[in-house]
């Protein structure tokens, strides 16, 4: 009978102490807005030449009530301000009335910047009339050469005037079929055959060029690694119309071909 009440006591004093402590948390959360970075962690690129624009996004938990001044203030890093990046508005921006988002240009220069070591850059958030969330209280940024790259798909190609030592004939015939480009890094992609149909016609049965990956660097396009044979692959005379990509690539080996890949889903992207 005493483990039954001593069981029931403690029940009660469980019952309470749970309900106490929601009651605590209720109070300390009264519906005001608390501010936060959407982002804890972000990697942000630049390009050789020029700049690249990253977005730093600010949230608050519940639109405003009424509009709220943010900014970003450094706390740490090895990023170097006016070389590596630049804060525009001076890292400010206002959120007006009736909304929970603001963005803060972080515009990022990579003529400095390695694309295997990354710089870093850490900011705190700051305003002078909205608290800042218990979490994302900062940003965590890497800094590092590069630019976004979306090349990946399946394209029509049309290969003309190829070429192989072992026949030394030039086919002005052209072959077509698909080719997929396939997702393999940031910037580096698959390629389910990189003679684009040449080798099957060259060389008969089901031949194809693999092993090869296409890189794109900021737009500058370029074939990395040796194919099946050891051979390795070269692209120029890159030129982009609409949505056809044209270039020529030849092969250690002495062969060679122009090749036409068109997209079906509208233009590619400035390319050379």
């Amino acid at each position: 009978m005493k483990n039954i009440f001593k069981l029931l006591g403690l029940f009660v004093f469980l019952f309470a102490f749970v309900a106490c402590k929601d009651g605590d948390e209720n109070t300390m959360y009264d519906g005001a807005p608390t501010a936060f970075f959407l982002d804890e962690f972000a990697v942000a690129k630049g390009p050789d030449v020029g700049y690249k624009d990253f977005d730093i996004k600010i949230g608050t938990m519940s639109p405003l009530q009424n509009a709220a001044d943010f900014r970003v203030a450094r706390v740490s890093g090895n990023a170097v301000e006016n070389q590596d990046y630049e804060l525009l508005n001076n890292g400010a921006v206002q959120i007006p009335a009736g909304s929970n988002l603001g963005i803060i240009k972080l515009r990022v220069y990579g003529a400095n910047l390695s694309q295997t070591i990354a710089k870093t850059l850490v900011f705190d958030l700051v305003s002078p009339s909205v608290p800042k969330a218990n979490y994302n209280g900062t940003i965590s940024l890497s800094l590092i050469f590069g630019c976004d790259s979306a090349l990946a798909g399946t394209y029509q190609y049309s290969t003309v005037n190829f070429f192989s030592p072992d026949t030394g004939v030039v086919v002005t015939t052209p072959v077509t079929g698909n080719v997929v480009i396939g997702q393999a890094g940031d910037g580096i992609y698959s390629i389910n055959d990189a003679s684009f149909g040449a080798y099957k016609a060259l060389y008969g049965g089901t031949s194809i060029a693999s092993n090869v990956r296409l890189q794109d660097l900021c737009g500058k396009l370029s074939f990395q690694g040796a194919n099946q044979y050891g051979d390795n692959h070269f692209i120029s005379n890159v030129v982009v119309n609409g949505n056809q990509l044209t270039f020529r690539w030849s092969t250690s080996y002495g062969e060679y071909g122009t090749t036409t890949l068109t997209k079906s889903n509208g233009n590619w992207p400035a390319l050379n």
